[in-house]
């Protein structure tokens, strides 16, 4: 299933998509459990299992997912669907406002430096040379930073370049949705926990990432400003549930600027699995539903090319299966 957080004039919903047209799922589910299940209280029911929010929803666990199923079977798009108040159930995608899939996540995690190609291109060598010091130095354990529920913008929200960066660069990634509560999860368990997968755009910005100082510590990279910044973390255009990507280490991944293909990968290249990068991260850690993880980058980025982004441009990064998340880029006002 595809599931999307969209708006009808200001109400927040959470969607179904279905040959192109977005059901209201919490509507649908009371209509159905009206008309197919002859339930008397189906509004209060399907308030229950079927919340206009996506975190919420994810939280019912599989009652609301099976919930979804039902409603995706019933559902004819074609028809002008009314809910059980004579509401609207059935729009067009120009009738709506899609949004972050996860407006409001508790967690966001993202991995640095964890595909080959993009270890390559950041070390300056070959890819075959990038893969042989993976192995010969070990490198098993996933570099971690975290960026703010700030960061968070849906599909056509705009990225902007700050009044502190002029160095605002691009990554396409797959994003890993968190569907149960765990902690110290075995890589063997991992796939129960999966809610779903998402396009992930890691926004960053590289002259905050690596501030130019004489004081040794300075010279790390600062995680929290070259990647935390507002509106650095475009999310969507959709959660697509896991049984849909039986193999999420065979998808093309792409970021095209004004139409011009900048990165091109596939997920395959990733370095460390998402089973790995699970377990690693709820070793003392809570993960709840909702919670965002997203596994790195392929080759291509501005922070090797040069080609940093400027107002005006629409940055496009797509995976296969996935779909693809727009964004414009404005100036910070």
């Amino acid at each position: 299933m595809r599931l999307v957080t969209f708006r009808v004039h200001t109400e927040s919903r959470v969607g179904l998509v279905k040959d192109g047209r977005v059901i209201d799922l919490n509507s649908a589910y009371a209509l159905y459990l009206r008309d197919v299940e002859g339930e008397d209280d189906a509004r209060r029911i399907a308030d229950t299992f079927t919340p206009p929010d996506m975190k919420a929803f994810l939280r019912i666990g599989e009652r609301g997912l099976a919930a979804a199923r039902e409603v995706y079977k019933f559902i004819d798009v074609d028809e002008d669907a009314r809910g059980i108040d004579g509401e609207k159930t059935v729009f067009n995608l120009d009738e709506v406002r899609l949004g972050a899939p996860i407006p409001n996540p508790d967690k966001v995690y993202c991995l640095a430096v964890n595909y080959y190609s993009h270890f390559a291109e950041v070390m300056g060598v070959s890819l075959e040379e990038a893969k042989r010091r993976v192995k010969s130095w070990g490198l098993t354990v996933p570099v971690i930073f975290q960026k703010p529920s700030t960061s968070i913008i849906g599909p056509g929200d705009p990225i902007m370049i700050p009044r502190v960066s002029s160095k605002v660069d691009y990554e396409v990634e797959l994003a890993v949705v968190i569907g149960k509560r765990g902690k110290y999860i075995p890589k063997e368990e991992v796939e129960e926990y999966i809610a779903g997968y998402m396009v992930f755009n890691d926004v960053s910005f590289r002259d905050q990432g690596f501030p130019k100082s004489d004081f040794k510590y300075y010279k790390q990279i600062n995680w929290v400003k070259g990647k935390g910044l507002d509106n650095s973390a475009p999310t969507g255009p959709q959660l697509v549930t896991k049984d849909e990507i039986p193999n999420p280490y065979n998808l093309k991944m792409f970021t095209r600027v004004n139409g011009e293909v900048r990165q091109e990968g596939n997920t395959g290249d990733m370095i460390i699995k998402i089973p790995e990068i699970i377990e690693y991260l709820s070793n003392g850690v809570t993960l709840n539903p909702g919670d965002i993880i997203s596994t790195g980058t392929c080759a291509g980025v501005a922070l090797v090319s040069g080609l940093y982004l400027k107002p005006g441009d629409v940055v496009e990064a797509e995976i296969e299966e996935l779909g693809v998340l727009s964004n414009p880029v404005i100036r910070e006002p």
